[in-house]
């Protein structure tokens, strides 16, 4: 990759992450963008760096990690540090899960099967306890991503939350999701072997 070609997918994922109408996937990483005008911005070297340090996948996945942290996409705010926690939070996923349905679990009560649906229950101007955890930093981003793909509750609780605080985390799942493979057997599998361990 060139620093341009840096440049342009910077200008796709913040676009993606910034933008409601904007995806990604969808328009290939496509954006408007000139070379001639890339070549006077003061921020270039910073885009040459990264061509030269990382290859096409990691520039797009060394992106979406600092777009996690500011979503805004301040490039003084990116960091490596910030993309090798990414990768661990990707490397121990399962793992993190497990404690945050375990944590998700402890807000219900027994039977769990029967009271698991509790978690995502929100009435007007007040949050379910899925998002009380998140935004108590209880529960990861991660988490919310693979429920909204294996349940699909984010339309439901959009019915009935009329708040920029739900907007701008309805906005980070559903812009996070199309770089978060999950396989939901695998994960349905995760939550009955923390309700089982609770009996």
């Amino acid at each position: 990759m060139t620093g341009f070609e840096v440049y342009r997918t910077y200008l796709a994922l913040k676009n993606h992450f910034t933008k409601k109408n904007y995806d990604f996937v969808k328009y290939n990483g496509k954006v408007r963008a000139n070379e001639k005008s890339f070549e006077q911005r003061l921020d270039r070297y910073f885009f040459k760096k990264l061509a030269v340090k990382y290859n096409e996948s990691e520039v797009i996945e060394y992106f979406i990690a600092n777009f996690l942290e500011d979503p805004r996409g301040y490039i003084k705010s990116f960091s490596v540090d910030n993309y090798t926690k990414w990768k661990h939070k990707k490397e121990s996923l399962t793992y993190k899960f497990k404690e945050d349905v375990n944590a998700l679990l402890d807000d219900v009560e027994a039977p769990y099967d029967k009271s698991f649906g509790d978690i995502f229950r929100a009435s007007k101007g007040k949050h379910p306890n899925i998002l009380k955890r998140f935004y108590a930093n209880d529960i990861s981003l991660e988490t919310l991503v693979i429920f909204e793909t294996c349940l699909g509750y984010v339309n439901d609780l959009t019915k009935v939350l009329v708040d920029p605080i739900w907007d701008d985390t309805k906005m980070k799942i559903t812009k996070y999701q199309p770089f978060l493979q999950v396989d939901c057997k695998k994960y349905r599998g995760v939550v009955l072997d923390v309700i089982n361990s609770k009996l």
